[in-house]
């Protein structure tokens, strides 16, 4: 149940994002979208007692990219996502430093962060369409950043 409910959230809120948004929640959505197939590849169920190394390089990856977008976009939401990146990677550092970690709060520490990223890419999408709306085209990245393109 859990699976599906993350599945539908994951390519809906994707698909509104490369859809209605702009070029950081297109980013942004394409990442999501790469990275959530590319751990499931990865993930392997005997190693819930010690840490996912395939997961946790994907983690860093995301989290680089995040970061770069976070300094660059001309949004706030992308800097919340990036905090939130930041502790599924501090979730996998505890679990290599604590092979004995329960397994619910490794769970809760790297995997139940997607939920509230999506929502906030969700919320990020609705607002730049709404300032779109109402202001016309708006500036993905800030002044002093060079664009994505």
């Amino acid at each position: 149940m859990i699976a599906i409910l993350f599945i539908s959230l994951w390519l809906g809120v994707c698909g509104y994002a490369l859809w209605r948004g702009g070029q950081p929640e297109r980013f942004v959505a394409v990442m999501f979208l790469v990275a959530a197939p590319l751990s499931s590849v990865l993930y392997s169920a005997d190693s819930w007692h010690g840490m996912q190394p395939g997961i946790f390089a994907v983690d860093l990856v995301m989290l680089g990219l995040l970061l770069v977008i976070a300094l660059r976009a001309n949004r706030y939401w992308p800097i919340a996502i990036a905090a939130m990146q930041v502790f599924q990677v501090i979730g996998q550092l505890l679990k290599l430093a604590d092979r004995d970690m329960p397994i619910l709060v490794y769970w809760i520490s790297t995997v139940v962060w997607a939920y509230p990223m999506l929502i906030l890419l969700l919320l990020g999408t609705v607002r730049h369409r709404n300032r779109v709306k109402r202001l016309g085209p708006e500036v993905s990245w800030s002044r002093s950043s060079p664009p994505l393109d």
